[in-house]
């Protein structure tokens, strides 16, 4: 398997499930393979700039995820991209001067896209 497409639909904090998703991005990239995240629902914080966890525990996932992106940047290989559902940033009033750099904002056709060309799927 070369790609694979990873769903986040929950929040950042809270529970395990963005961190987990956003912990199998930064693995696959690391083992080569293409990685495509799709921020969705509550997911979509995720990708938003300025978090601060303060003192809960929580490490920011929106640093992380930041620090995957400039890394595929910079190393060109393997290629790791974050698209934000702009439905879903929408209504909960986001846009995309809300998110760190190297996310694109993509409609139900482009996530639609994604998931069907990936060879491998994984929802957080």
């Amino acid at each position: 398997m070369d790609s694979i497409c990873i769903v986040i639909r929950k929040a950042p904090y809270g529970s395990l499930s963005a961190a987990e998703g956003v912990r199998h991005l930064v693995g696959a990239a690391a083992g080569g393979m293409q990685v495509t995240a799709v921020l969705v629902d509550d997911g979509v914080y995720v990708a938003k700039h300025g978090h601060d966890p303060d003192d809960t525990g929580w490490t920011s996932l929106s640093v992380i995820l930041q620090q995957a992106l400039a890394q595929a940047a910079a190393s060109g290989s393997p290629r790791i991209y974050v698209y934000v559902h702009r439905p879903s940033a929408q209504q909960r009033g986001l846009g995309s001067v809300d998110f760190v750099s190297g996310v694109e904002l993509v409609d139900d056709s482009q996530v639609t896209a994604a998931l069907a060309g990936a060879e491998g799927l994984l929802v957080f």
